[in-house]
């Protein structure tokens, strides 16, 4: 599996980001914030550090439920 060409800087992610965004390509490029946390495995705060670095780096964005602020859904930026 590789990341997607459009992925700034692949080689300046840490461990965590990129194994976000693998999980993110192999989900077809979206899961809500708790599917990516399950097949990640990744603590909370290791996952929100990754998602919060590869979302400063146009690499993924979160979007919110306009009725339901707790669910999030994250996705690969299209190109």
């Amino acid at each position: 599996m590789s990341l997607p060409e459009h992925t700034p800087d692949v080689d300046d992610l840490p461990p965590s980001s990129k194994y976000v965004v693998f999980a993110l390509e192999a989900a077809g490029g979206s899961l809500t914030r708790s599917e990516l946390q399950e097949r990640t495995g990744l603590p909370t705060r290791t996952l929100d550090r990754a998602l919060d670095r590869l979302d400063d780096g146009d690499v993924v964005h979160r979007d919110r439920d306009a009725d339901d602020l707790r669910y999030v859904r994250v996705g690969l930026q299209k190109p």
